[in-house]
């Protein structure tokens, strides 16, 4: 049996799905100095760093010369040494990737940026992970292998635009009743955008909020469980 993490993959995964924003690192083209920027943040299924870019920017130059580069979120707390705050940094190679299931997954924590997402000079760009560095206070450190913090989900992605088109059609009550019981927001409205093994994204108009789920789920029988069991939790 492997040793219990004192900080775990779950954990730093969903510290990077909690993120909006995050520090990009690249390898400056000129000269190679590492050059860090801050960029808005999504995840796609298993939970890999997306960001949309434009060519005109240093970073997006940076990659199309090395796409070797890094993603870190942190969650500082509001008072006292900052670095008691838990932080993860995610290390791999970039590539740009087809719009898609992307740019769907990314606009769901941005809606903001459907203005801008269409240009030309934009781009999807996706982290593939080879290993992340996590770091949640004094003897919370860990170095994470990838398909560790990463595991497959490919029921999950066959299943989440179906997943969410089900719910907002048939299940409006109960989305309603997420957003207001379980996040402690202001009722109607409310849609799912995204749904991925440890949750889902709720948003009404540009107002985005994070359904986590008490543990991942990684097959459709598993998230209509999981779904039922919330809907009844929120019944009056």
């Amino acid at each position: 049996m492997s040793e219990r993490r004192s900080f775990s993959a779950e954990e730093a995964r969903n510290l990077l799905r909690r993120a909006r924003t995050g520090t990009l690192g690249t390898l400056n083209a000129d000269g190679g100095i590492p050059y860090a920027s801050l960029v808005n943040l999504g995840t796609d299924a298993r939970g890999c760093p997306l960001i949309l870019v434009s060519t005109l920017a240093w970073h997006t130059r940076n990659l199309l010369a090395d796409p070797r580069g890094s993603v870190m979120v942190a969650e500082v707390p509001p008072q006292g040494d900052a670095l008691t705050g838990a932080r993860v940094t995610v290390m791999g190679r970039f590539s740009k990737v087809p719009a898609g299931d992307a740019s769907r997954r990314y606009l769901a924590r941005h809606p903001a940026a459907e203005m801008y997402a269409g240009f030309g000079d934009f781009g999807f760009w996706r982290l593939e992970p080879e290993r992340a560095h996590a770091v949640a206070g004094f003897g919370r450190i860990e170095t994470i292998p990838a398909n560790e913090m990463f595991p497959s989900a490919d029921e999950m992605i066959a299943l989440e635009e179906g997943a969410v088109q089900h719910m907002n059609d048939d299940h409006e009550d109960a989305v309603q009743r997420f957003a207001e019981k379980l996040l402690g927001a202001k009722p109607g409205g409310w849609k799912i955008t995204a749904i991925d093994p440890d949750g889902a994204d709720l948003r009404r108009g540009d107002d985005v909020l994070r359904l986590p789920f008490e543990a991942p789920v990684y097959s459709g029988g598993a998230l209509r469980s999981l779904l039922a069991k919330l809907g009844a939790q929120t019944k009056d």
